[in-house]
């Protein structure tokens, strides 16, 4: 047994702490097993009784071991706040966890993340506009990461739609690995794993769903992302909590608005009313206001930025081959043109983003 991950998933177990004076526990002490000794906790004057006696008595470490056991058995992944796999995207949140528990494995740090989320009530327009949505999306970002609860309604079509266009998608949850809620779910959620996303929860093994916990989850599917979607939303609907999760978080918020007369059109109306969330109707609008260029874009548009260049510029691109770094020197020989003509040449080449100088008079086609 890992020692350093004992300690870890103890630490996130203390009992009645908030997970903003346990991660300044971390800070004061160290590590998660500094924070364990009891000359070090005994000094903290306002710990609880009941966290004094917890930090104390070895409780916390037994737990640990029978989470590590139910890991260990179940295929279970650990990320401790303080690893290099832990999302950096979460890390920057005040209350972030201090441990997930992951079944399944993908990149949560890609480089495009969206969270969609919506009522459980999907209505048939809510669950076309969340799939032409995804569809779109794919097309121009294959590589992007869908986010949501694994709830009814609009966030399992999220789901759904992610993984018929090709996407990795992840569903954060309430409870802990052991269960899935709704149990109508556990196929989708299993299909999920298979094609290369993740289940993520804060919960250790065995955790019941209750109420509350649904709205803690939501802080996570708020953190994870870039920008936070909502599809459909009563007035009072768990979206609009994940949605003031990511405006406090500062991630984009943007919402697809519906008919005045709708239920559960009222609660996205209502952002975009307020200016809480940037109003959208397609995937289109997305991009621009997270200003995303698709990768099939950007070559088109650099392609057609090459045939327009001068000859000379030309002529410095096709020498000046990608991963390879030349000097002045270099290039005025293999093309025949003058320093200072080249020189001249680089600046503009530079400019539009196509090659780069280097210390030392040394030069590089830009790999973009």
């Amino acid at each position: 047994m890992n020692d350093e991950q004992l300690y870890q998933v103890a630490l996130s177990l203390i009992p009645n702490l908030k997970i903003t004076d346990i991660r300044e526990l971390l800070n004061n002490f160290g590590s998660p097993e500094a924070v364990f000794k009891k000359e070090n906790f005994k000094e903290v004057s306002d710990l609880p009784a009941e966290t004094r006696k917890a930090l104390s008595n070895g409780s916390l470490l037994s737990a640990a071991e029978k989470e590590l056991k139910s890991m260990d058995e179940n295929g279970i992944r650990g990320r401790f706040i303080l690893d290099e796999d832990y999302p950096r995207r979460l890390r920057e949140c005040l209350d972030a966890p201090i441990m997930l528990y992951s079944r399944g494995y993908c990149n949560l740090d890609a480089q495009k993340v969206a969270s969609i989320v919506g009522t459980r009530h999907a209505t048939p327009l809510g669950r076309e506009t969340a799939q032409l949505l995804i569809r779109d999306l794919s097309r121009d970002f294959p590589d992007i990461l869908i986010v949501s609860g694994l709830a009814y309604g609009i966030d399992v079509i999220s789901h759904q739609a992610a993984m018929e266009f090709g996407l990795k998608t992840v569903g954060v949850l309430a409870h802990g690995l052991n269960e899935i809620y709704p149990p109508s779910h556990r196929r989708i959620a299993d299909e999920m794993v298979v094609k290369g996303g993740q289940l993520l929860s804060e919960h250790p093994w065995g955790t019941p769903s209750l109420p509350y916990r649904f709205r803690q989850r939501n802080r996570i599917i708020a953190g994870l992302c870039d920008v936070c979607i909502v599809i459909e939303s009563g007035i009072e609907g768990g979206s609009l909590i994940t949605a003031r999760f990511a405006r406090d978080y500062n991630r984009d918020v943007l919402a697809f608005p519906g008919r005045t007369v709708d239920k559960y059109s009222k609660g996205s109306n209502d952002l975009i009313k307020k200016q809480f969330a940037g109003l959208i109707e397609s995937a289109d609008d997305v991009i621009r206001e997270m200003n995303w260029i698709s990768p099939t874009k950007r070559k088109a548009k650099q392609q057609n930025l090459f045939s327009e260049l001068p000859v000379e510029q030309k002529m410095i691109l096709d020498v000046l081959k990608v991963g390879e770094i030349l000097t002045l020197n270099d290039l005025s020989i293999q093309t025949d043109l003058k320093v200072n003509e080249i020189l001249s040449h680089l600046l503009e080449l530079e400019m539009e983003g196509l090659t780069e100088s280097l210390p030392g008079g040394r030069f590089r086609r830009k790999s973009r």
